[in-house]
């Protein structure tokens, strides 16, 4: 079997365990099959969107980071985390203003996306700007 045959059939099969996983823990069978497809789809793009660098002769782990997208992952993981921590810093010292109100749930929830969102911005931009 060659590289990326071995790569895609274990793709395949990683993609249908989430599935799988999704099926037996109660969610619907469409949700199961939704989350499946998602994870194949994105395993199949994988190799194509200059994230990883390709290389077939490794089988079922053909994709890998070299040192460049390595750089750019930890750059844009050190901006999520800087703006993640500031904005719980004013969150924290606007909430220290008024004591009789405690912290909602909801935006610790918000600066999680915020961070999830700097995070895929920022790789998306230094990958632009060192093309």
């Amino acid at each position: 079997m060659t590289g990326m045959k071995a790569y895609y059939l274990s793709r395949a099969v990683i993609s249908a365990g989430f599935g799988l996983l999704f099926g037996l823990s109660g969610s619907p069978w469409w949700t199961a099959v939704l989350v499946g497809a998602v994870a194949f789809a994105w395993f199949l793009a994988a190799p194509h969107i200059g994230r990883y660098s390709v290389h077939p002769e490794f089988g079922v782990t053909a994709l890998r980071r070299d040192e460049r997208a390595q750089g750019i992952n930890d750059k844009a993981a050190r901006n999520a985390f800087v703006i993640s921590m500031l904005a719980a810093g004013g969150m924290i010292a606007y909430y220290a203003a008024f004591p009789a109100i405690a912290v909602p749930v909801a935006a610790l929830r918000w600066i999680l996306i915020l961070g999830v969102v700097v995070y895929y911005v920022s790789d998306i931009w230094l990958r632009r700007a060192q093309a």
